[in-house]
């Protein structure tokens, strides 16, 4: 890790809940959705902002897909201590994968920061109807 980015450990990213469906567009290379349910807790003294995420999404065959942008879920959420900050969201695969990654922002020292997320997996279920 950079010198620059400071790992928070005193904040909690907890997946609560993970739902896989078939996509709607059968003519899609992404076969199928994991929808997915993510809690930030802030057990640390400082507040911290969130501005930005870092997912990886790895195949069974060892493929990456990157994705990455500005906010989560198009907030910056600003986490006191105690604070909590829930949202839903989504990844596409074809293949079984595994989900990885990172949030980034400051803390109310200004120091850049960075949150790990739990690896998950995102497995292609023996039926969906």
């Amino acid at each position: 890790m950079p010198q620059f980015l400071k790992k928070i450990d005193d904040v909690k990213v907890i997946i609560e809940h993970l739902e896989f469906e078939r996509t709607k567009d059968p003519s899609s290379y992404y076969l199928y959705v994991c929808f997915y349910y993510i809690s930030i807790v802030n057990l640390s003294p400082q507040t911290i902002v969130l501005k930005g995420r870092k997912w990886i999404v790895t195949n069974d065959l060892g493929e990456k897909m990157v994705i990455e942008g500005m906010g989560i879920v198009g907030a910056y959420p600003k986490l006191r201590l105690g604070e909590k900050f829930r949202y839903s969201s989504h990844h596409i695969f074809s293949r079984p994968s595994v989900a990885e990654g990172a949030y980034f922002g400051i803390d109310s020292e200004g120091f850049p920061i960075v949150v790990p997320i739990p690896k998950f997996s995102l497995l292609i279920p023996q039926q969906i109807d």
